[in-house]
This record gives structure tokens, sequence and C-alpha cells, in this order.
């Protein structure tokens, strides 16, 4: 997974992805789906494929871990709140400005409110 980041950090996405993807399999299977490194994993396997304009398919895993973080941690938790901005912004480069706002003050809210 440190490979992996330090892949994509430095721009090789194609390089990263699968390693990703690999770490991701892995936590599942060790952790099960709604473990904190799971969740991690899928975080950041999603960070990639938005970083490389595949908002489609980084969209559902993000989703995936908000609706984790939220089970795990609840609404308000820091890790809760970044999961949050980062479906937020999927959804703001998709064009849907009203859902990306109602998620960006949430995420304001909640920080505020910390």
């Amino acid at each position: 997974n440190n490979l992996a980041l330090l892949l994509q950090a430095t721009g090789r996405l194609a390089e990263a992805e699968p390693l990703l993807r690999r770490t991701l399999t892995g936590r599942v299977a060790a952790f099960g789906p709604a473990h904190l490194d799971t969740l991690n994993a899928m975080n950041n396997l999603a960070a990639v494929l938005q970083a490389d304009r595949r908002l489609a398919e980084a969209e559902p895993l993000f989703r995936a871990v908000v609706k984790g973080c939220e089970a795990s941690l609840g609404p308000s938790h820091p890790h809760t709140l970044t999961a949050v901005a980062n479906l937020a912004a999927v959804l703001r480069d998709t064009g849907r400005a009203t859902q990306a706002e109602a998620l960006f003050r949430r995420v304001l809210a909640g920080r505020e409110a910390a």
C-alpha cells in the first residue's frame, strides 16, 4: 500500500491502481468489508480512480467508505467527514453541484462543531 501511495503521489496512477486493488482484496479477506483498514484501502483506490478521472468507478467506492465510516465511527467523526468530503468532490466533478454542496455543508458543520 505504501508503494501504491508513492506511485499515486508521483502521478503513476496506472501502476498504483493494481497494487491498491490487491491491497483492498487482501484487506477484505483478512478483516471483512467494514473494518477501518479495509475502508482506508477502499478510499485509497477510489482516490486513484478519481485522480484518473474515472469518476463513475470512484463514486460507489467513496459511498461505501462513507457508509462504513458512519457505521463504525459515527457521522461526525473526522474520518467520516473526510470521507463525505471525498464523495462530495466526486459529485461536484460529475456536475451534481446541489448534492455536492449539501455534503460540503455537512462537512463544514461537523468540523466547526468539533
